[in-house]
């Protein structure tokens, strides 16, 4: 059974990422503070170390430059896995040891999965590009929730840019018999929402061509959309912006790390009676 480290502080995401690299066929090891990782390393001896670069107490940075002068962990592969993917990020983690890059953003949980069977040679084809250069053109996470389970009759809109939170929220409404639409920006969700009879709308606030601000007031204005319950998924829950969000027409206001998939169901189901 392969053996693999995962750097990530948000419990959410690790929660996540365990469950899918255990269901794989993996025995992996969730790090969440970056003092920790060099003893884990050492201790553990991974064949892979995927490695956060932005931690709450030590840069991955640091981190790779005391992994490369430990005797008992320079020869363990690490990959930094980050939403910092400028040329000089790279560089500097190249130099500092890291045998690729990969953005974190670009992969949704099954994917990652998928693309680390390639770099450690368990896939048909066990060339991964990611040792060259960062990992830009996965599938997206729509392709997944195509692939609808049997539906109970209620279809979902989820308005979110991020494939990560996309699949998240996703497989579980459809776990539990949701049909699931995604839509990647403001602008695209909106008109989804208007032709597609949808019962319940989750919602990003931060997100490319119209902001969450904006899509639900377009909602509230359309005679089609204006009684559907919408639920906010923000990355923020400042007072001033779920006040705005709520006074908008919003429904309910959550942070997506601080909720998990089975909360969110059960707070549809509950807005859809």
């Amino acid at each position: 059974m392969p053996k693999i480290i995962i750097v990530e502080d948000d419990a959410m995401l690790g929660e996540i990422y365990q469950k899918k690299f255990t269901e794989a066929g993996f025995e992996m090891r969730l790090v969440t503070n970056g003092k920790s990782v060099a003893d884990e390393v050492s201790s553990y001896q991974p064949e892979l170390v995927l490695l956060d670069i932005v931690l709450p107490d030590m840069d991955g940075f640091e981190i790779l430059e005391a992994l490369s002068k430990n005797d008992q962990t320079k020869s363990v592969p690490v990959y930094v896995f980050s939403n910092l993917s400028s040329k000089e990020d790279m560089e500097r983690a190249t130099s500092l040891g890291a045998k690729g890059f990969l953005t974190k953003s670009s992969f949704t949980p099954s994917q990652l999965v998928d693309e680390v069977k390639k770099i450690m040679g368990q896939a048909e084809n066990g060339h991964s590009e990611a040792a060259e250069s960062v990992i830009s053109s996965p599938t997206t996470a729509e392709k997944e929730i195509s692939d609808q389970k049997q539906s109970n009759g209620k279809k979902i809109l989820i308005i979110e840019d991020e494939d990560v939170f996309i699949e998240m929220f996703g497989d579980k409404l459809k776990q539990e018999g949701f049909e699931v639409v995604p839509a990647k920006n403001g602008k695209w969700g909106v008109k989804e929402a208007e032709n597609g009879d949808f019962s319940c709308i989750l919602l990003d606030m931060m997100m490319p061509a119209m902001n969450g601000y904006e899509a639900v007031q377009e909602l509230r204005a359309n005679e089609k959309t204006k009684d559907i319950p919408i639920i906010i998924l923000s990355n923020s829950a400042l007072d001033s912006e779920v006040k705005k969000a709520l006074e908008l027409g919003a429904n309910a206001y959550y942070v997506k790390t601080q909720i998990t998939p089975a909360e969110v169901a059960e707070k549809v189901r509950e807005l859809i009676g």
